[in-house]
């Protein structure tokens, strides 16, 4: 039975990722920092985990002694860590990229087979990517160099984030960046998991992938409205409007300029990959605003 270690267990991908291992025949470990997280559903009403998972590691990949020799007898190594919520003095370099090269220096010194690392799909066309891409790229370059195979994907953007709009459609309005006609296809956490795992038996590739429909920002503010059942009402920004607050994030605030940069630019690009999954951005806005009531 081949044995994975997942980094990042608890997170949006990271607990579909554990349900499909388990469901695909592979022993799972999970480094995690907090244990309880594994009785939990997630935020976006991900599966709770527990009956998954094979074995528990507690560590803190930015804490390299709380993780020496994790990898040992683990064949493959799963890493979706990044930063997700502000943490006074952490930075997007601490855990982006340091912490995922501490626990590739520890896939190294285990000799895995292979090295798998969720990257983001920029289409290459980014003149600003913020230090947030930049951290991860720079990770990238270090995980093409090491000695181990690595597995780079790069999903569009996950169902999760655009709960945003629904959030925005709540309080009656949704702001778009720009004119709203730029094009991207999210991909649901269950479909990008089924692909994570498929690809395991690849080595030395990045792979772009994206959900199976493409959507103009305009009509996922749509879908946020329908599921709502409100009358739509959106607002649109100029995207020159706000580089003055982009540039005084820079200056102050590097976590809200690193996140605020990569929704601008995700906002304002084409992000069209190769199309895999089932689960639609309309059903899925559905069904999460109907779990929420039923809470």
């Amino acid at each position: 039975m081949k044995r994975v270690l997942v980094a990042g267990a608890t997170g949006y991908l990271g607990k579909y990722v554990v349900r499909e291992l388990k469901k695909q025949g592979y022993y799972t470990k999970v480094l995690v920092r907090n244990n309880n997280k594994l009785d939990e559903h997630g935020t976006f009403q991900e599966p709770v985990i527990r009956k998954y998972v094979d074995e528990i590691a507690i560590g803190d990949i930015t804490k390299p002694n709380t993780i020496k020799n994790v990898c040992e007898n683990i064949d493959y190594v799963f890493t979706s860590v990044g930063i997700t919520n502000r943490q006074r003095g952490i930075t997007f370099k601490d855990v982006d990229l340091q912490g995922n090269v501490n626990l590739l220096k520890e896939a190294e010194q285990s000799n895995i087979k292979s090295f798998m690392y969720i990257h983001v799909f920029t289409n290459n066309v980014w003149k600003q990517p913020g230090p947030l891409i930049e951290a991860k790229e720079q990770f990238i370059n270090i995980l093409k160099s090491s000695i181990v195979d690595h597995i780079i994907i790069r999903p569009t953007g996950y169902f999760s984030d655009l709960t945003q709009f629904l959030m925005m459609a709540k309080k009656g309005k949704v702001y778009l960046i720009g004119n709203g006609k730029s094009k991207m296809n999210p991909i649901h956490g269950e479909d990008l998991a089924q692909f994570c795992v498929h690809s395991l038996s690849t080595k030395n590739v990045t792979l772009d992938i994206g959900g199976p429909e493409i959507l103009t920002f305009q009509q996922m503010a749509l879908y946020a409205f329908e599921a709502l059942g409100k009358q739509k009402k959106t607002a649109h920004i100029p995207k020159f409007l706000l580089k003055p607050v982009s540039f005084g994030l820079k200056i102050f605030n590097n976590y809200y300029f690193g996140i605020f940069q990569f929704f601008m630019n995700v906002m304002t690009h084409d992000l069209i990959a190769p199309k895999y999954g089932k689960h639609t951005l309309k059903n899925f806005y559905k069904n999460f605003h109907k779990n929420e009531k039923a809470i």
